[in-house]
């Protein structure tokens, strides 16, 4: 019995070993992974990444002015926007520090509501579909803003952005968790 009892305990405290070394199950994605994650799904289907016109990469001063986010809120993101005044394309994922996740989330719809603002009556390049087609998603501490769509050769093609978003989103989520 004392064997038995011995040996239990050992068992508990490799358990609890095992879990401290692997982080209780915790995520080891970062906003870079997640977006990363994103862009291999595009770059597999389309040859390119989700952003095709003239990416400009978000950095501190785009993720402050143009989505109203700041290092407060945010553990780490990656993201880029179109760099064509014609192109209304934005993909950001944010990690959001511990208890920041409803403020990173009320900072991207506004971001969206924006981009919508100021495109609604510029209807060249797909905008009205990408927008329509646009989506907030989230997956634990990560949050992210998919106006992605690849517009097809064919002028007169079918245009399915529901889809491209919808492949990001798979993406996000499992990279995500």
């Amino acid at each position: 019995m004392k064997r038995f009892c011995s040996l239990l305990c050992l068992a508990a405290l490799a358990a609890a070993l095992l879990l401290l070394l692997n982080g209780c199950g915790a995520s080891a994605a970062t906003a870079e992974t997640v977006y990363g994650a994103v862009e291999a799904a595009f770059t597999e289907k389309y040859g390119h990444g989700p952003i095709s016109a003239a990416p400009v990469p978000v950095d501190e001063t785009v993720l402050r002015e143009k989505f109203g986010l700041t290092e407060a809120e945010t553990e780490s993101y990656r993201g880029e926007i179109a760099g064509m005044m014609t192109n209304c394309d934005m993909l950001l994922v944010v990690q959001a520090k511990d208890g920041k996740g409803p403020a990173v989330e009320t900072a991207l719809e506004k971001a969206l509501e924006d981009q919508k603002a100021a495109f609604q009556w510029y209807a060249v390049m797909d905008n009205p579909e990408r927008l329509d087609a646009a989506k907030i998603v989230s997956e634990g501490d990560f949050y992210g803003l998919l106006l992605v769509g690849v517009s097809p050769e064919d002028p007169d093609g079918e245009k399915d952005f529901a889809a491209d978003v919808a492949l990001a989103e798979k993406a996000f989520r499992e990279a995500a968790k």
